[in-house]
């Protein structure tokens, strides 16, 4: 999913889609998709198969000019959109609600996490569904639904492609994304949640996966990076000047050890460690 900012008003023109006509699940589900995607909007109905969802209308960032905000038009763009769901969740009465993008393969049991809410621990701030198949930190593991587990989750995992919120979390998050400077994903599963009090679980194994980490053999490979313009090409990052480079190096640094010290902490004291994220 590429997209860009517009007026709130305008991103607020979300469209109900009933995938199929099975029914409403207990839990909202919230598709994030552009207009110039009907591809990736065919591919997540057959995907849901049946399950309904309420199809969020992506800002789209290929008719942007490049921002200042230390992200790119794409990224910004994805982040608003998301931003957008957030919203509109919270307009709702719902207690959680489930949000998607629009390259993702879902494996079978997605129905039932999002037919029922008890098994999502009360101070969950966000579930992440999915996995980029990338080295994570986890806590102790808990029963979820259907033979899945649940982790608090420690570090940082990429992808923004599916995840859970309850309205506490949605609107933590509106609060650390006011100020715009990271992606979406950095912001919804940084690498240190909790130094800005987000409880943050991993679904074990995940439920669904982006296309593009899936080989051709096993349906992947589809759809062009999200962080793409309307030909498929990727977006480019604007250029730092030598002397943000060197702050932002410097920066990396202090980070860098600040971080190696919370891990030391965290799998000496928590008992967190270290694994990949499986899907099935």
């Amino acid at each position: 999913m590429s997209a860009a900012p517009q007026a709130t008003s305008q991103a607020l023109d979300a469209e109900r889609d009933e995938a199929g006509g099975a029914g409403h699940p207990r839990m909202k589900v919230y598709l994030i998709n552009l207009d110039r995607n009907p591809d990736r909007l065919a591919h997540m109905r057959s995907q849901l198969n049946g399950i309904a969802f309420e199809r969020i209308k992506a800002l789209d960032g290929s008719s942007q000019p490049p921002t200042a905000k230390g992200l790119t038009r794409f990224e910004l763009a994805c982040l608003e959109s998301h931003k957008v769901a957030w919203r509109q969740f919270l307009a709702g009465p719902e207690a959680h609600a489930c949000f998607l993008e629009d390259d993702l393969h879902v494996w079978p049991g997605f129905d039932a996490l999002v037919g029922s809410e008890a098994w999502i621990p009360a101070d969950a701030h966000s579930i992440k569904l999915d996995t980029y198949l990338q080295a994570v930190e986890l806590g102790d593991k808990r029963t979820a639904i259907g033979g899945r587990e649940l982790a608090r989750l420690h570090s940082r995992h990429q992808s923004s492609a599916a995840y859970i919120l309850s309205r506490e979390g949605a609107a933590r998050y509106l609060e650390l994304t006011a100020s715009v400077s990271l992606p979406a994903d950095y912001s919804l599963f940084p690498n240190h949640p909790r130094r800005v009090g987000l409880r943050i679980y991993q679904l074990i194994p995940a439920v669904a996966i982006q296309d593009h980490l899936l080989p051709p053999d096993q349906g992947g490979k589809t759809f062009a990076t999200a962080m793409a313009d309307a030909d498929g090409d990727a977006a480019p990052r604007p250029r730092a000047s030598t002397l943000g480079k060197l702050g932002r190096e410097t920066g990396r640094l202090a980070r860098q050890a600040a971080g190696s010290i919370e891990r030391a902490y965290r799998k000496a004291i928590m008992g967190v460690v270290t694994t990949t994220v499986g899907v099935g």
